[in-house]
């Protein structure tokens, strides 16, 4: 095998593994989105369920305000109590989705740079043996033309 073709070799091993660490993090940042869209529909249907149970509680108080005006004020509070109630669930959905989002986030963020750094250890490696495979060649190729110097000489 030449030179040229085991310096091609390491810099084809060094090309993939750049590529598979391009790949990983592409991954890595597609679930880091995947999450976030997750969350960000969690959140959106929250926000729908707690404007799905207000028309809810202001057709209650059209109809009970209809009877009675007591009723309604009666009424009211309950309503008043149960936005307050559907309000809280849902900041507390909200904010428990959001954590477990920041959190999936940064696990996610953790891999990506932990798959960095495996590949630029790799990368680190391969270029040391291809600096220590280069050097040995090149004092093959010296002693081999020192040798035909030599003999040249003589």
């Amino acid at each position: 095998m030449t030179i040229e073709n085991k310096v091609d070799d390491l810099k084809a091993k060094a090309s993939e593994l750049g590529d598979d660490l391009k790949l990983k993090a592409e991954e890595a940042k597609l679930a880091g989105e995947k999450v976030l869209d997750e969350v960000k529909h969690e959140a959106k249907s929250a926000q729908l369920e707690g404007e799905k149970k207000l028309d809810e509680l202001k057709h209650d108080l059209k109809e009970e305000h209809a009877e009675q005006s007591e009723a309604v004020h009666a009424g009211l509070e309950g309503a008043k109590a149960k936005w307050n109630d559907a309000q809280q669930q849902a900041q507390e959905k909200f904010d428990q989705i959001k954590t477990e989002a920041t959190h999936k986030f940064e696990e996610a963020k953790v891999k990506a740079n932990e798959l960095k750094q495996e590949a630029s250890e790799k990368f680190d490696e391969l270029k040391v043996q291809a600096t220590e495979k280069f050097d040995e060649l090149k004092k093959k190729a010296t002693d081999t033309l020192n040798s035909f110097k030599k003999s040249d000489d003589v």
